[in-house]
């Protein structure tokens, strides 16, 4: 199954120039916990927004660049050849970015969203979805005390046609 984890602002921002806008500790966690174990797909600009390996989970990174390599990191130059050389794995988890988002919106059957209830300052969105293609299985409302920012958590499953 590929499933998309993404956190995003309120007009659907996720990056500002190569980072996040936001920290929130709490939602770093559900990263983590979600992916753990899974390989990770991510566009080759997340990856270097990131910095480094993550750990516990095999690292697969998307790039046209035939001379991009990197230790304990599979380099694919497009996402069906990576899909398909990870397709024996229960769950694949796209990370971002935007472009990897946009390929792997018509391929995901779920869809982790952290959304945050504010809007930031920002260069990369999450692409438009249609809602209608998919039902919300888990809603959890939740506040950053020490940030004052709310969000929720809510995983999608797409709805069979």
């Amino acid at each position: 199954m590929i499933s998309i984890i993404v956190a995003m602002d309120s007009n659907n921002l996720i990056g500002d120039k190569n980072d996040l806008p936001w920290h929130i500790p709490g939602e770093l966690s559900r990263f983590k916990k979600i992916t753990m174990g899974k390989p990770i797909i991510m566009g080759r600009k997340t990856h270097e927004s990131i910095g480094k390996i993550l750990k516990g989970r095999i690292n697969i990174v998307l790039s046209k660049n035939p001379s991009f390599k990197k230790k304990d990191i599979y380099v694919f130059n497009n996402l069906e050849d990576a899909l398909e050389n990870f397709k024996t794995h229960k769950e694949i988890m796209i990370i971002g970015g935007e472009g990897v988002f946009k390929l792997a919106i018509p391929l995901a059957k779920k869809i982790y969203i952290t959304q945050i209830h504010q809007q930031f300052e920002g260069d990369v969105w999450f692409p438009n979805i249609d809602y209608k293609q998919w039902e919300v299985i888990t809603r959890e409302e939740c506040f950053s005390k020490e940030k004052e920012i709310k969000y929720s958590y809510l995983i999608y499953e797409r709805i069979s046609e």
